[in-house]
């Protein structure tokens, strides 16, 4: 399979193109391109959280301690003194990163369920809730940015599936279709606990319909026919009427 900075790079480069769409499209203000852009290349190492001792799964586990341990902060920090918050926050933070992170890794199986679509589906939905409900994002963003991680994901299981052929021998690796699957085949139960954490998620999950909204908003036909390649020389100074192109065709009924 591909090493994590192959992951990272590839993952880094698909991320940076899908933002200059949004971009493009206006879809997004420019502010947010540094958010949806890193929510892709999170995307593009997730799948490994499944292999114990990979960067992304001490990274998950670690930043989820820390976002848990100061949502924990901020619900308690009038009730209790200095000393308790830090005991509060310590708690919280090793509950997660070593509790979790060990019970997490005693059932997981490298390449098994997190390795699937309907796991990308999952993380997906996981996104559009913390940027939502717990950042604050419009539930639009959320969504964005669950699209980028799905997007993410995506690119990392291809990678792996790619890198199951050996090009130069003309052979097909037994690691080949253990990566890009809809869902675990030979463990039945996992696929069916991720489906219904899955369904969890979307339940608690923001409405789409703001994101549905601004996506049939931009006509991204008509915008990809219009803004896909260059009417003229490439690099040409740009006249005044091509910087409100997006805004034209988004107007347009």
């Amino acid at each position: 399979m591909a090493n994590f900075s192959t992951h990272i790079g590839v993952g880094a480069v698909a991320s940076g193109l899908a933002a200059s769409v949004t971009l493009a499209a206006g879809a997004v203000p420019p502010g947010e391109l540094a958010t949806l852009t890193a929510a892709g290349i999170i995307g593009s190492v997730l799948p490994d959280i499944d292999l114990q001792k990979s960067h992304p799964s001490r990274m998950l586990f670690g930043a989820l301690g820390i976002l848990f341990a100061f949502i924990a902060l901020f619900q308690y920090y009038e009730a209790y003194s200095i000393a308790e918050l830090w005991a509060i926050w310590l708690g919280v933070y090793a509950l997660i990163r070593l509790g979790l992170w060990r019970f997490f890794h005693r059932h997981a199986e490298h390449r098994g369920i997190f390795h699937s679509v309907l796991a990308g589906l999952l993380f997906m939905a996981l996104t559009a809730i913390i940027l939502t409900h717990l950042l604050g994002r419009d539930p639009a963003i959320g969504w964005l940015g669950g699209v980028f991680v799905f997007l993410g994901y995506m690119v990392h299981l291809t990678l792996d599936e790619i890198y199951s052929v050996d090009f130069e021998g003309a052979y097909i690796k037994r690691s080949f279709g253990s990566a890009l699957k809809v869902w675990e085949y030979d463990s039945p139960r996992a696929s069916l606990l991720m489906t219904g954490a899955f369904l969890a998620a979307v339940t608690f999950a923001p409405t789409v319909t703001p994101f549905v909204e601004t996506m049939a908003s931009l006509q991204l036909d008509q915008f990809f026919q219009q803004r896909m390649w260059p009417e003229g020389e490439w690099f040409a100074p740009p006249s005044a009427n091509a910087t409100e192109t997006a805004s034209e065709i988004r107007a347009a009924p």
